[in-house]
């Protein structure tokens, strides 16, 4: 039988006291967020402002879904980490499950969600920013490892979003909810929370960093040409 490894302390030399205190605090915060959700969907406590009208799950989906796509989405999607099995399995079920929630959000339709009534551009307003702001680090990290096979998939994309978006105002198709948006609807879809960080990294951060000296593990002087040079034959062994 091998001995459990010792605890190692923390800088006050208490062990894991700081680790208690994250956790207690993660506790106290979660017991406090059941308290008020419990008084205003079920006791109706005005003075939360939440209830079935006004906190639906489309309404959760506005408040959280940036930080948690900022927060994981750029982890999961790196070359230079790697998921395991149990997380990636976790994180596939929670994807499947939400995309039944939203289909019978739909078809039975359940109030609870708030989805009857939002259509595609109202999805579009939802997810741009919290993608945009997520994947810029990853397809900047993707930029030196560009392939035809990822321009095939990105015309490929590209190509269906017009025939949608030609259907939704040539073809009228009233699931698109694009018809009656104008230029600058689209605009303030797209500018701000897509193209400006895109365009703006992709162009500026050579050009910031070819002054910057980088240190390899040895710590010899390396350009930031000869560091990506490194990382990419690491991440090839």
């Amino acid at each position: 039988m091998v001995d459990a490894a010792p605890e190692s302390p923390d800088r006050t030399g208490h062990p894991r006291r700081a680790t208690s205190l994250r956790w207690s605090f993660a506790l106290a915060a979660l017991a406090v967020l059941a308290i008020v959700l419990w008084g205003g969907y079920g006791r109706h406590w005005a003075w939360t402002g939440i209830n079935g009208k006004t906190a639906t799950l489309w309404d959760w989906l506005h408040l959280l879904l940036l930080p948690i796509a900022v927060g994981i989405l750029p982890l999961w999607l790196s070359h230079r980490t790697r998921v395991a099995t149990g997380p990636k399995l976790l994180g596939l079920s929670l994807l499947v499950a939400f995309a039944v929630v939203v289909l019978a959000g739909y078809i039975i339709p359940w109030a609870w969600t708030g989805f009857v009534g939002n259509k595609l551009w109202d999805w579009l307003e939802l997810l741009v920013l919290p993608l945009a702001v997520a994947l810029t680090p990853v397809l900047l990290e993707l930029r030196d490892r560009w392939t035809v096979r990822h321009s095939l998939v990105a015309l490929t994309a590209l190509a269906a979003f017009v025939v949608v978006v030609l259907g939704g105002y040539l073809g009228n198709w009233g699931w698109t909810g694009f018809r009656g948006n104008t230029f600058w609807n689209w605009l303030h879809l797209w500018l701000l929370p897509l193209l400006i960080p895109i365009l703006v990294l992709l162009m500026s951060q050579r050009p910031a960093m070819s002054g910057v000296i980088m240190l390899d593990e040895d710590g010899q002087a390396q350009t930031h040409g000869e560091s990506l040079g490194t990382a990419a034959r690491t991440s090839a062994e």
